[in-house]
């Protein structure tokens, strides 16, 4: 097959669409297929078109014109990039004969030229948009310009999803969305995030300290306050703890917002620990022993999988259902369920080995990409 994805970066680590994209290219060209994928490229990326040959397959990775950074929620830097999309995405759909492109959610209208040709349009989901951009807009432009924002958001959500041939969603959130805003004969189904299991695995390195963490890994980093109010009641009375929270700071905090924080609710046993390459995530995951995701989304971070594969009890305050953790939006469950991990080491051990037995056998790169090749097909 000829498959195209369209994505924000390749060689800069941006988001988790984008290493999607990178590690399922990848995987699709050792198969044998050819590959396009179209990138944007900022002012300050020195970067190229090139092509990577591997076996039979090809990626061919193709760059828009370099573009300046863009006003962050600013309707026409959207609008802008989203017309400079459309056109390199038909003239290359066209000339590498595509059969199916997959984008994401926020370029879907991109995609509007291309139902002009054969070509199969999949709709891969990530963090629902609505959800996502509604609270960065609420904390950086609150008021009338955020209300004016997520309207135009609903009406580009609403248009859109009727575009897709194909939607894939990564959990049931996201499937309930999409199912309620598909076209009629559009197919739909689940495929959650693939995990690269030989990377992301236990490590047998006894742990000195009891670490509870969490990895914001290319997202900034969302309520840091509520993660360690959670850490704080669940670790009373419990030597031996350590909070960490690896990952970049919300650009709307001051940079000494974490070590003011710490001093606030008087907790001396937590660290913040600046983003860190994907490749070394595995690293920091086999020091934790409980991962803590308090997001309070619908849907259920990649992070949190990656921390599932490295064998760590999940507890996460979100709504998710994913068998290999705890998920619940209670925060006193929440906390609960925390505190017994912490004390309880056979219940640690026994949470820890089902995370990582249950991402082996469902979660593993390989099942799910080829889920996801046998519905392009």
């Amino acid at each position: 097959m000829n498959i195209m994805f369209q994505c924000g970066s390749w060689h800069y680590d941006k988001g988790g669409t984008d290493l999607f994209v990178k590690t399922f290219s990848y995987w699709l060209a050792r198969k044998g297929h050819k590959i396009v994928v179209l990138v944007h490229r900022l002012e300050e990326e020195k970067c190229q078109d090139e092509d990577i040959q591997l076996g039979k397959g090809i990626i061919k990775v193709r760059y828009t014109p370099s573009q300046r950074k863009g006003i962050r929620f600013n309707p026409f830097v959207y609008a802008y990039r989203l017309a400079i999309t459309s056109y390199f995405m038909y003239r290359l759909a066209k000339s590498e004969q595509v059969n199916a492109i997959i984008v994401g959610e926020p370029e879907l209208l991109a995609v509007l030229p291309l139902k002009l040709t054969k070509t199969k349009i999949i709709l891969r989901g990530g963090a629902l948009m609505y959800e996502t951009l509604s609270k960065e807009l609420d904390n950086e432009k609150p008021g009338l310009y955020s209300k004016l924002f997520k309207f135009i958001i609903k009406i580009y959500n609403n248009i859109t999803l009727k575009l897709p041939d194909v939607m894939v969603p990564v959990n049931q959130a996201e499937y309930d969305f999409m199912n309620l805003k598909k076209k009629i004969k559009a197919v739909i189904e689940t495929i959650p995030h693939g995990v690269d299991i030989d990377l992301f695995k236990p490590s047998n390195t006894k742990k000195e300290k009891i670490i509870v963490g969490y990895v914001g890994r290319l997202a900034p980093i969302k309520y840091p306050e509520l993660a360690l109010e959670i850490f704080k009641q669940a670790s009373q009375d419990s030597k031996n703890t350590e909070f960490w929270w690896v990952g970049p700071l919300d650009p709307s905090y001051p940079k000494d917002f974490f070590e003011k924080l710490k001093l606030k609710m008087n907790l001396k046993n937590a660290k913040y620990l600046e983003k860190v390459d994907n490749n070394k995530l595995p690293k920091y995951l086999n020091k934790m022993s409980v991962f803590l995701q308090v997001e309070q989304q619908k849907n259920v971070s990649r992070s949190t999988t990656e921390a599932a594969s490295c064998g760590l009890p999940v507890v996460a305050l979100n709504q998710g259902k994913e068998e290999y953790g705890f998920f619940t939006s209670s925060k006193s469950k929440a906390i609960q369920e925390l505190e017994k991990l912490i004390k309880n080491k056979p219940h640690r051990d026994l949470k820890s080995a089902l995370a990582r037995k249950i991402i082996e056998k469902h979660f593993s790169e390989d099942t799910i990409y080829s889920k996801f090749l046998s519905v392009l097909k």
